[in-house]
């Protein structure tokens, strides 16, 4: 009887440290976003220049006439422009034309809603934190590793920099989030639902980025299945993509009511040729060069070599960790599909440091889960 009384004071005890724990990370969380928000204040409320953001774009690297390319638009300016533009003029047949318009449209809203294209960065991550916390929780089954997970991600200066600049990873990233944490419900139920639900975020994806990513995403979810010989496969993945398709061409009413369906497939040929043009000739698994040892292949001017302001010491220790994990391929097996093949198709083309951020937070999901496994079955644990 003693002994069960000692038990179970011992099991209350660890529960309320555990809330413990669990508060401290979450308040440190607050107090750092209180802090890195105050320190960058005016990043969020100083308005964005209309007219500079406008003649920035006439003279830059996008004018027709090279005597007139004066200046470099960066993305974070481009897409704002962009997005300002479709908004107001509805014409999606000019500015920004290699990616699909929805992200540039809520980076757009931003700018008219608070006269700031940034603010609307912050409201998606946190929407993003949400969800990584909530995808954490449900594969890790433990608060405090999904508290870790979500407040070291949210450390990592890759996850910063998309708050600073209004970039697409980041709402792409919420939609991604989204539809895996979707593609896994469906597998658990018959419902329709779920699979309109994962349709619907996957043509989100496409119509954020190129839609070679959602691509990858679609194969994450064929290759899901086809593993989990879910017997309802075809009929899923055919609602799902359909459902995406629908999403992906709404998105471009826009255009389809100034312009006839064989102006649009002429605007995505000219799309796909933008992207097979970026520098073919890169070679093959750069991204290992910048994940283990940050040297990232520069291909413009003097080639070689660079570091870049992103790279963590954390980063060689998950993509370790992530290798290891494979030996159990069928263990969190949805993440690990995404990661795999999304990091093949980092490898496989010309790339920019911050493409990580979608990869980046589930190496730490596969991390955490290691340590998980190993607390468990570690030889020299207490029977």
């Amino acid at each position: 009887m003693a002994v069960k009384k000692i038990s179970l004071i011992s099991k209350t005890a660890k529960a309320g440290i555990k809330k413990i724990i669990n508060l401290i990370i979450f308040l440190s969380f607050i107090l750092f976003f209180y802090i890195f928000i105050y320190s960058h204040k005016q990043t969020f409320l100083k308005p964005t220049d209309l007219k500079k953001l406008e003649q920035n774009y006439q003279t830059s690297q996008f004018n027709p006439d090279p005597e007139k390319q004066t200046t470099i638009i960066q993305d974070e300016d481009l897409y704002a422009y962009a997005g300002y533009k479709y908004l107001t003029t509805g014409d999606l047949s000019q500015i920004n034309i290699e990616h699909p318009p929805l992200g540039k449209y809520l980076i757009g809203l931003s700018l008219l809603i608070f006269k700031n294209q940034n603010v609307g960065q912050l409201l998606w991550g946190g929407l993003f934190l949400f969800f990584l916390y909530q995808l954490s929780l449900k594969i890790l089954d433990d608060k405090t590793l999904a508290l870790l997970t979500t407040f070291l991600f949210s450390l990592e200066k890759i996850f910063q920099e998309q708050l600073l600049l209004s970039l697409l990873d980041l709402i792409l990233g919420v939609f991604l989030l989204g539809f895996l944490w979707s593609l896994k419900k469906s597998l658990l139920t018959k419902q329709p639902k779920f699979s309109i639900i994962s349709g619907l975020l996957l043509g989100g994806m496409a119509s954020i980025k190129y839609p070679t990513i959602a691509l990858v995403a679609l194969t994450t979810g064929f290759g899901y299945f086809l593993l989990r010989k879910d017997r309802y496969l075809v009929k899923k993945m055919v609602l799902i993509s359909l459902t995406a398709g629908a999403v992906f061409l709404l998105t471009y009413l826009p255009f389809f009511l100034k312009h006839s369906p064989q102006e649009f497939i002429t605007l995505q040929i000219k799309a796909l040729r933008i992207h097979l043009s970026h520098v073919p000739e890169y070679p093959k698994g750069q991204v290992f060069k910048v994940l283990f040892f940050n040297k990232w292949l520069s291909w413009w001017g003097e080639k070689g070599y660079i570091n870049t302001n992103l790279w963590s010491f954390t980063w060689p220790v998950l993509t370790l960790s992530f290798f290891i994990s494979l030996v159990r391929l069928k263990k969190n097996l949805l993440i690990k599909l995404w990661s795999f093949l999304y990091l093949l198709f980092l490898a496989s083309r010309l790339f920019f440091p911050r493409y990580l951020f979608l990869l980046l937070p589930f190496f730490y999901i596969h991390f955490f889960s290691q340590i998980k496994s190993f607390s468990k079955n570690h030889p020299f644990k207490k029977k």
